[in-house]
C-alpha cells in the first residue's frame, strides 16, 4: 500500500517576537544567566510607557532565513563568565534553528552586570 501526501504549497513568515521570546528563554536556561538586562532602548521605551516584549534582545535580519542576535545579561557571581558565554550561544542558537529553521549568523553576548546571591558570607 503506499503512502499518499498531500502538499500545499504558501509562506511561512515567523514573527521577531518569536525569535526574541525564544532567544531570552533559552538564554535563562543556561546555568550562570541570572537575567536579562536592559539596554538603552529598553530603557527608552520603559520611559514612554512602553514595555519591552523582550527586555535584552536584539534582533538583526542578515537576510530572508538569516538572522544575528544580541544578548544583553546579568550573569551569576562565581561563574567563569566566557563559558557562561558560550554556552548561551550555543544554546540560543541550537534553540532558534531547531524551533524555526532560520540560520543563526551570529549570538553576540554582553554582560552587563553580575548578580550576588546570598552566600552567607559575613562582612565586618
Amino acid at each position: 500500500m503506499s503512502d499518499n501526501k498531500t502538499f500545499f504549497e504558501g509562506v511561512t513568515k515567523i514573527s521577531d517576537n518569536v525569535y526574541g521570546t525564544i532567544a531570552s528563554l533559552k538564554a535563562l536556561e543556561v546555568k550562570g544567566v541570572a537575567s536579562m538586562s536592559t539596554t538603552a532602548g529598553d530603557d527608552f521605551a520603559n520611559l514612554i510607557g512602553m514595555k519591552s516584549q523582550w527586555e535584552g534582545v536584539r534582533l538583526q535580519r542578515v537576510s530572508d532565513n538569516s538572522i544575528t542576535i544580541e544578548l544583553y545579561l546579568v550573569a551569576r557571581y562565581g561563574y567563569r563568565i566566557p563559558d557562561v558565554a558560550l554556552r548561551v550561544q550555543e544554546h540560543v542558537k541550537t534553540g532558534i534553528e531547531t524551533l524555526t529553521g532560520t540560520h543563526v549568523e551570529g549570538v553576540n553576548i554582553f554582560i552587563q552586570d553580575i548578580a550576588f546571591e546570598n552566600t552567607g558570607v559575613k562582612y565586618i
